[in-house]
């Protein structure tokens, strides 16, 4: 079929008008799609950012965890160190005691000078072991408290008021810091019936 100059004309403008919308909308389809990549890419570029700001705030809470750990473990060594210089403390507490228990119950007896002497120490002593949190147990008098003394011996008696009373002090005891560290050794008091300690 033949068509004519005008007809061809017009065709050829029809199909120019259809290749330029298509070619502006091809147009408009790239600008969009630039623009979208535009804005992928900053959002990636934000988001790797925010996962390194993310990887060196996880790196620096490493780091803290590491600095805690070594503090805990320097602070875990200075408690033993003094839990084992407590311990050491107490140990010469404890012979010191004792030698000065030996003393003031055997040779104060001796001697009224050496007795003053010993009571004026007595004073003195108490005052330290107030301050270190050191109670002697050593009354004598008092009920038996099985959590501060171990009675040792007992002594029959008709007096009904002086049952499960100390008689004695066999040995001292100690509290330190409100805990028992070594019981006294006690002589106490036991009711028997009149008839039974006359028979």
């Amino acid at each position: 079929m033949f068509i004519g100059k005008k007809q061809y004309d017009k065709l050829l403008q029809s199909v120019e008008s259809v290749v330029e919308e298509k070619s502006r909308a091809v147009s408009r389809g790239v600008e969009e799609s630039s623009r979208r990549l535009a804005e992928i890419d900053q959002n990636i570029g934000q988001l790797k950012t925010a996962v390194q700001k993310h990887d060196m705030a996880i790196e620096d809470l490493l780091d803290e965890w590491a600095d805690k750990d070594l503090q805990e473990d320097s602070f875990r060594k200075q408690m033993q160190d003094c839990e084992q210089s407590e311990n050491l403390l107490l140990e010469l507490f404890e012979a010191y005691q004792e030698q000065f228990w030996n003393v003031s119950r055997f040779a104060g007896k001796k001697d009224e000078t050496w007795s003053a002497q010993m009571a004026l120490m007595e004073q003195k002593l108490e005052q330290c072991r107030q301050l270190c949190g050191i109670s002697i147990i050593e009354e004598c008098g008092i009920e038996v408290n099985y959590n501060l003394h171990e009675v040792i011996e007992a002594v029959d008696t008709t007096e009904q008021d002086k049952d499960r009373l100390i008689a004695g002090i066999i040995d001292w005891g100690y509290l330190y810091k409100g805990n028992v560290k070594r019981k006294a050794k006690v002589i106490a008091y036991h009711v028997v019936n009149v008839e039974t300690a006359e028979s």
